[in-house]
């Protein structure tokens, strides 16, 4: 079962792609899910799950700035507040029902970094991320084996073309939500997937400097 567990849509402040263009993408792709993540917002959700058909999965998930860097919540409908601990994010997260994971935790400016990761329990960490530069990445999944816990991949897409260029694996066919929390909550996944490379680097640097100056200089 390939999941791609990390995409944004118009619900983010930084992508402009509709919730029913991001399933259909999906689904062709051949994904059995996909998780929608937009930055501090939920709306998304409910729009991605009206556009899927059949056996095709939503999870609802949510990606929180914290103080650190960005953290994961998979299997949460609420919003999170941003700018609080790592703990206290990974924490509200459980609360909710979800299953917290930290974001491409090298990546320079949002990622966590191995201090901050520390901080708090998480069951996997998202060491196949389609946006990350491939050092990022390879620190990541390096982290990953040396704390024993478990692997995610996700494309990070903010745009169409990038969506399944980073999934994750579960070894099982296809399953309910609460099946794929739990085995999320239980680290049994791996990460697959293509790292950023050099065009999609100028696409990302341009994108994200613009997006900087237009928002005051603050981060997402």
């Amino acid at each position: 079962m390939l999941l791609d567990l990390h995409n944004h849509t118009q619900y983010s402040p930084d992508s402009r792609v509709a919730p029913g263009q991001l399933v259909a993408v999906a689904q062709r792709m051949g994904l059995a899910g996909i998780a929608i993540t937009d930055h501090n917002a939920v709306g998304g959700i409910r729009a991605a799950e009206v556009a899927a058909s059949g056996s095709f999965l939503v999870i609802p998930a949510i990606e929180v700035s914290t103080e650190a860097g960005h953290v994961l919540g998979y299997g949460v409908r609420d919003l999170v507040p941003r700018d609080r601990s790592v703990a206290e994010t990974a924490e509200r997260i459980v609360a909710l029902g979800g299953v917290p994971v930290a974001a491409h935790p090298f990546r320079f400016w949002s990622g966590l970094g191995p201090a901050a990761v520390r901080q708090a329990s998480f069951p996997a960490y998202e060491t196949c991320n389609g946006r990350t530069l491939r050092r990022g990445n390879v620190r990541a999944r390096a982290l990953a084996r040396e704390r024993k816990v478990g692997e995610t991949g996700g494309s990070d897409s903010h745009f169409l073309d990038e969506v399944a260029r980073a999934t994750t694996a579960i070894d099982s066919g296809a399953l309910r939500l609460d099946d794929v929390l739990q085995v999320l909550g239980q680290g049994r996944t791996a990460a697959h997937g293509i790292d950023r490379g050099a065009s999609a680097t100028v696409r990302y640097v341009t994108k994200c400097v613009g997006q900087w100056f237009l928002r005051g200089m603050r981060r997402i």
